[in-house]
Parts: C-alpha cells; structure tokens; sequence
C-alpha cells in the first residue's frame, strides 16, 4: 500500500462517526406509549393522524430522543418525533407537509395514542444499541475532507476501504447514510429508516429512506431502491 493510500485510511479512521442503531421487536413492548416504535405513534389531545389526498398518512417511525445512546446535536433540544408517509403514493421529490410528515416534540408530557389506521405493517416496539465505527460510502467518502484519489490508485488501499470500513445499513440515528445507487449526501443528515421485513415496511425495492434537518429547522428527505 503506497504511503499516500494509508494516510487517506488514516485521515478516515479519524472522522468515524457514532450513530445510534434500531433493532424492532423481540422484547415486550413498554407501557410508556411515548417510546420508540416502528409504525405506532403518539400526539397531543385532539391531533389525529396527518391526511393528504384525502387518507391518513402512517406513522413509520417514532423516535423518543431520550432513548438514543448517540443523539446528533440537531435533534438534542427535541423530546420526540414522528414520522408519518403516504405509502399509497410515495411522495418522491415532494416538499414536507405533501405526503410525508415529521411532527416534533419538545416534551412527551401529556401525549396520548393516535389512533390507528389500517395499514399492512406490524407495529414493533424498538431498542437502540450505540456504535462508535459508522464509516461513508464509497461515493459519500468523496465530500470529506480527505485524498480519495490515493485509494483510486492503489489497489490494496481500496480493498482496505471495503474490508475495514463500514456504513451500517440499518435503521440508525446519526452516522453515516448507508447509499445503495450513489452519493447521498451528507449535510444535514439526521437519520435513515431502512426496509424493515418484520414490520412489513419496504421502500420500493428494499430500498433507504434518508432524512436531513436543515439548521432552520426544515426537514427534507431522499430515498435510494435497489
């Protein structure tokens, strides 16, 4: 390996993120309904489900942020946060508030259960587990502030970029977006939820949804498919 590749391994190993992984289901579900959960969700008194084009959107992820071991710092002034979709018509390329929705929290006091439409999914409560290694991808790794070209050029050194690094592909907090056709992009990422099996949630073809939090509070979101 030339010394040019391993200082770009080097410079990578520096700039390592944590970020907090989800794992669905195989515990009892806490009494708490103001905890994490996939396709389960809570609200104020009198809110009801979000609705575009005149059905209820699903809620796909509630994140309660006390309950992250890693918490990006965007997010650390929030209690709460959930994210609703309509998954009849996924809203590719749409602004939020048009068929997709995050609603956020700053306390959990007081929130109640909203009721439950009908929807295909398995709600299943959700357990975090903190990693301290989530590495970019291959095309991501080229906006860091590091000399890609030197593993382009050394064969060794690219083969240790895939051995040793990786960019987990679970549902996580932080790290890393885990692309699956290119370059996500990594401004502003917040977290991604990925094709669940044992809740029934598929993006497309097993696809990643990504979502990012601009500094203005503003969400936006991306979605990649196999």
């Amino acid at each position: 390996m030339t010394p040019a590749a391993r200082k770009c391994l080097d410079q990578l190993r520096t700039l390592l993120r944590p970020a907090s992984v989800a794992t669905a289901g195989g515990f009892r579900p806490p009494s708490d309904p103001a905890t994490s959960w996939f396709c389960r969700a809570v609200g104020q008194p009198g809110e009801s489900l979000p609705q575009w084009n005149g059905r209820p959107m699903i809620p796909i992820l509630q994140i309660r942020i006390d309950e992250l071991p890693y918490v990006p710092e965007q997010l650390a002034q929030l209690a709460l946060i959930v994210v609703f979709f309509d998954m009849e018509d996924l809203p590719l390329d749409r602004p939020h508030g048009e068929g997709w929705l995050i609603r956020e929290y700053t306390s959990t006091d007081g929130l109640v259960p909203l009721p439950q439409a009908e929807q295909a999914f398995k709600p299943l409560p959700i357990r975090w587990t903190r990693i301290e290694d989530d590495a970019p991808g291959w095309e991501d790794a080229w906006s860091l502030p590091i000399n890609m070209d030197a593993l382009v050029a050394d064969d060794a050194g690219s083969d240790a970029f895939s051995d040793n690094f990786e960019c987990h592909d679970q549902t996580k907090v932080g790290g890393y977006p885990a692309d699956i056709q290119g370059a996500v992009g990594l401004e502003d990422f917040m977290f991604q939820i990925n094709s669940e099996d044992r809740v029934g949630l598929i993006w497309g073809a097993s696809g990643m949804a990504y979502f990012f939090r601009l500094p203005d509070g503003t969400w936006r979101w991306s979605c990649q498919f196999d």
